[in-house]
């Protein structure tokens, strides 16, 4: 490991596969079986939780404390120690004969913490160990030359807010979605669903599938629309989706801009579609995490029901997550906040926007269905409004579905600024006389810009607002 990578890690901060520890002491027994009862893991000794370096004395000394503590857990975890400057650094290995434990107990990594097991947990845990995680494998098919896109890479880390001083493939290795065997770069499955070209034909269950029906019931399909990019993407364009269905009111703040209202919060139904991707079961081939909109609700629909340990009575009480890195990940990009929160959050903004309580189901899916308010005469107006009312309600949306689709082009221009209005007006859904429309709308209102040559230059986005 170098200076300039070693920087890197703690610009990125902790996560499910680093832990910083300021010293050798008791609690580094925990960190040890916690990684070793999970999918391994970096500890870096001599960096404070806030990434700051306090440094230790990196001899002989160290390592045999660190090797003695490692040796003292049941089993003993077999480590390997590195030291660069004035950082030591433990590299503990997924376990193969776990559970692993300390004189404090069992542990096993939470997101960037280690939690200690309940009893339960522990019996829930070695049930579950015979089960392979989908997203640690490695993907058989995937070619780094045809498949990988860093310009996915790139989008990522500038949300994250992580600088990019290093190669490609260290920042992928350091994210634990990639790893060197034999002077090969492999990509894992978890890898292939952030930063691949399409997922289309290397992970297809991992598409999201959005219907509008006509009416309450599975029967008339009037709008569908199948998103196979990578997470983040498919997250922001199941929004935009989910906005261009949901009726919206505006109410007067006395700033010059008008706030729009919703029916349902829009942070409830992206805490729902983060939760829906992040939680589902991939190894469950040919379904599709799916968001299905009726006049009366909206259900966001994921295969694998609650994750295996999980009752229904401790649902939204306490947190275990299926797939540990892609929340690890997403959690970077601030779309997960503390563990065990998500459910909450729904309930929360739900009650103070008065909506409707939403339901969970549990089965082979998990379903969170958001009940709709009964839809208004008039296209969302009281009975008996008036002729201003009604002119005002068609301004608002005719201005409502230019904004969606000037969001939609924003979209497909921060996934690739070298798109051409071609592909645009495919992927939208509109004329190539429709998008040219909006880009120059866009540009009149200093939001995007050209540059570069007509044919071989690049959009840029200057003012998201």
């Amino acid at each position: 490991m170098t200076s300039k990578e070693l920087d890197y890690i703690i610009q990125e901060g902790e996560s499910y596969l680093v832990e910083f520890k300021e010293r050798v002491g008791a609690s580094l027994a925990r960190e040890i079986t916690a990684f070793a009862n999970a999918s391994g893991g970096r500890i870096f000794i001599g960096i404070a939780d806030n990434g700051s370096v306090i440094g230790v004395k990196t001899d002989n000394k160290i390592r045999s404390q660190i090797q003695d503590i490692a040796n003292n857990c049941h089993p003993p975890v077999q480590v390997s120690i590195d030291f660069i400057e004035n950082i030591a650094i433990v590299h503990v290995p997924e376990g193969k004969d776990k559970p692993y434990q300390c004189s404090d107990g069992f542990f096993s990594r939470m997101g960037p913490n280690s939690q200690k097991m309940t009893r339960d947990e522990i019996a829930d845990f070695l049930q579950a160990e015979g089960k392979l995680r989908f997203e640690e494998q490695f993907h058989k098919t995937f070619d780094f030359a045809r498949h990988y896109d860093p310009q996915r890479l790139n989008a990522f880390l500038k949300t994250a807010g992580i600088g990019r001083e290093i190669d490609d493939e260290i920042i992928l290795e350091n994210l634990g979605v990639a790893e060197r065997i034999e002077d090969r770069l492999r990509m894992k499955n978890v890898g292939v669903l952030f930063f691949s070209r399409s997922i289309e034909t290397l992970c297809e269950q991992a598409t999201i599938t959005c219907a509008v029906f006509d009416g309450t019931e599975r029967i008339h399909v009037i709008n569908r629309k199948d998103y196979q990019e990578d997470v983040i993407t498919n997250i922001d364009y199941v929004m935009h989706f989910i906005k261009q269905e949901l009726r919206v009111r505006y109410e007067m703040t006395g700033r010059p801009q008008r706030e729009e209202i919703y029916e349902i919060p829009l942070d409830a139904i992206r805490e729902a579609v983060v939760n829906a991707v992040s939680h589902r079961d991939y190894f469950q081939y040919g379904a599709h995490t799916t968001v299905e909109v009726f006049d009366d609700r909206i259900e966001i629909s994921n295969p694998g029901g609650l994750p295996k340990g999980l009752p229904p009575e401790e649902f939204g009480k306490r947190a275990m997550r299926r797939n540990q890195i892609i929340a690890s990940l997403l959690q970077r990009v601030r779309l997960v906040e503390n563990m065990g929160t998500g459910i909450n959050k729904i309930r929360r903004l739900l009650q103070e926007a008065k909506c409707a309580d939403p339901r969970f189901d549990f089965g082979s899916f998990f379903t969170i269905v958001f009940p709709r308010a009964e839809k208004k005469v008039g296209a969302g107006l009281k009975p008996g409004g008036t002729t201003q009312e009604t002119t005002q309600e068609t301004d608002r949306t005719t201005q409502e579905t230019g904004m969606a689709t000037e969001e939609a082009i924003l979209l497909l221009l921060r996934e690739d600024p070298s798109i051409t209005q071609k592909k645009m007006a495919s992927r939208v859904g509109l004329t190539p006389d429709g998008v040219k429309f909006n880009i120059n709308k866009l540009k009149e209102k200093g939001i995007i810009r050209r540059e570069g040559p007509t044919k071989k230059g690049r959009w840029v986005i200057i003012n998201r607002k």
